[in-house]
Order: structure tokens, then sequence, then C-alpha cells
């Protein structure tokens, strides 16, 4: 038997890691049947330098130890691996051997947003003030609003959809499963956006309609298409659905629905008749705002890069002027799917 065929290494976000954090590498039993004697070896690689490296035994009786990793302190973002060594007690050759890519980020991703968000747009002899945007948070206070904080990006925090009657931000983010089964919390978003304000509404599953589009339970792809050239499929790039658990939720756009798809399900079959698309990124016009409904499953707010360049590339978009969504027949053919790293999660061979 491949002893080795039982055992999972999985690294945590994927091995998106922030520069100066604890992550780790986590060893499964993929059955029941325990092997004894089993020995990892572990390097974190960058270049040819090893940062730091360990071993852990791997025992009949327990699950496998998580191994913690400090990460090491960088200025930008750089590519490492992490090297595994696995051998059995009495065996000369080891077992497996490889590699898992690790991308490294600096923890000051957020650095310049504040300034972006208060001095964009300026004519000549303005002050930054009078232009500032503001932000307004519907999450849990842990979630984002604690992200912001620390990044100390001005903004005010709500917790129920009943503040929405009251404010008239200049840009609105929706947190994670805020919104429930009703359509209460949606018609004041739309009336926001209707009034100018530029909403972010992240990935929802309670509802049955978002921003009045069906939402469906689809299938994980094997890859995206993707605006080639717009602001958020830049921040996106590293988002590879094949890399998620279970189905994903898609909003359904009617044929010819003047709204844009950023990120969708290819067509199943060559066509030129109009066709309903099912998108994981969708943004339109409302009025003198806009709304952007994004249903790509984010990772945390705090420990996962990928998170904050989204966070980082869709606050630069909503504080843009919003400009005419082009009518479907209008709008540029051309797409290209994500492109992705090696997998980070390995079944050893």
């Amino acid at each position: 038997m491949n002893h080795a065929a039982i055992l999972l290494i999985a690294l945590s976000s994927d091995g998106y890691w922030l520069s100066g954090s604890t992550e780790t590498i986590q060893v499964q039993w993929t059955t029941e049947e325990r092997i004894p004697g089993i020995t990892l070896d572990w390097r974190l690689v960058c270049g040819e330098a090893q940062l730091v490296s360990g071993r852990v035994t791997v025992t009949d009786k327990n699950s496998p130890p998580n191994i913690r990793i400090a990460v090491p302190a960088v200025r930008t973002h750089t590519p490492m691996r992490v090297a595994y060594h696995i051998e059995q007690a009495g065996k000369i050759k080891p077992i497996a051997e490889g590699t898992a890519a690790v991308e490294v980020y600096p923890d000051n991703l957020l650095d310049g947003v504040a300034k972006r968000l208060s001095s964009r747009y300026l004519s000549v002899g303005e002050q930054p003030e009078a232009l500032a945007k503001h932000l307004y948070v519907w999450d849990q206070p842990e979630k984002l609003p604690s992200l912001l904080k620390q990044a100390k990006i001005k903004h005010t925090s709500i917790l129920s959809d009943a503040e929405l009657s009251f404010v008239l931000p200049d840009v609105l983010i929706v947190g994670s499963n805020r919104l429930e089964s009703d359509t209460g919390g949606q018609q004041k978003l739309l009336q926001l956006a209707t009034a100018g304000t530029n909403v972010l509404i992240l990935n929802q599953t309670k509802p049955a309609v978002l921003a009045g589009y069906p939402l469906v339970q689809r299938t994980v792809p094997a890859k995206l298409a993707w605006q080639k050239d717009h602001p958020l499929t830049a921040s996106l790039r590293w988002f590879d659905p094949s890399r998620g658990k279970g189905d994903l939720w898609a909003i359904r756009l009617p044929a010819s629905e003047p709204a844009l798809e950023i990120a969708w399900w290819p067509r199943e079959s060559a066509g030129k008749s109009p066709a309903s698309i099912d998108s994981l990124v969708v943004c339109k016009n409302v009025g003198r705002g806009r709304i952007v409904l994004c249903q790509v499953p984010l990772g945390s707010w705090r420990n996962d890069p990928r998170s904050q360049l989204f966070l980082v590339g869709a606050l630069d978009y909503l504080a843009s002027p919003v400009v005419p969504t082009p009518s479907p027949n209008r709008r540029p053919q051309s797409v290209e799917p994500a492109s992705h790293r090696p997998a980070s999660q390995l079944v050893l061979p």
C-alpha cells in the first residue's frame, strides 16, 4: 500500500498569508487506517533560501498535529513555497516529497485607502474634507468594521436594516449574510442607490432574490469567464472556484438585462440568441448610484490577504464616478479566465 495516499496536507487560507502572521500546515488522515512511524519534514523556502523548518511525527493513535509557522516579514508580495518530505521508519526511500505554493503579502495592504477616500476627484483649491467619501458598513463589529478600524479608515457601522432609513452614505458595504429572506432591507438599499449611494452587497445565501435577481445554486465550474478590463476583475484575480467546497450561489441575470456581469458561468451551448447568465459578480447602475453584487465567498478580513486585496479594489471602484452600464449588445466581448497558481492543498501521491 502507498501509505502517503492516506495523508492530506492543507495550508491555511489556501497558502495566501500575511507578513508577520502565524499560519498553519494541517496534516490529516483521509481514512481510518493509521500507519505508525511516519515523519514529516517541512521547510518554508523563498527562492533557494530556507527560512524556517521543522519536523513532526505522525503516530498511529492520534491525529497529526497542525504545524504552526511564523510567517517572515516582507515589504512586497513575495512568492514562497512549502517543501515537504515524508518517510516511514525502516524504509530507505521517502514515501513522498513535493512542494505547495505560498503567496506572502505585506501586512499594510490597506495603507493609502483612507487618504484616497478623503481626497478623490478634488478640484483645484478645494479642501479634502469637502469631498470626503462617507463610508458605512453593515456588518458584525468583529468582522469588517474591526479591520477598517485597525487600518484607520473612517467609517460608520450599522447593525440592522432599520438604520438604513436615516443615512445617506456615499459608499455602503453590506457584509456577508446580513440580508434575511424578506425584501425590506433590500428595498432600502435600492432606494439608497437611486439617491446616489454606491452599494456593495457581499455573499448572501438567505434570500431567494437579490436586488431583483434570483439566486440559484450552481455546481462549481472548472473556470469562470471574466470581463477582461473591469477594475473588479483585477481585485478578484486570485479566486479559483475549483478550490471551494460545495456549490456556489449565482445571480441569474435575464437575457438582455442592463447589468454588467463581471465573472460568470460560460455559456453551455453556442448561439447568438440572448440567454440568461449566471454570474458571481454583477454591477448595475441604479438612479444616481450603483449596486455591486459579489457572491464570491471571501475569507477572513483580518487574516486573509485575498479579502483585503478585494476590499482595496472595491473601495477604489465604489469611490469612482458612476458611468453608464453599456447594453449587452454594446459590451466588449473580450473575456479571459482567472489565472491561478498551483494548488496549495495536496493529496500526497
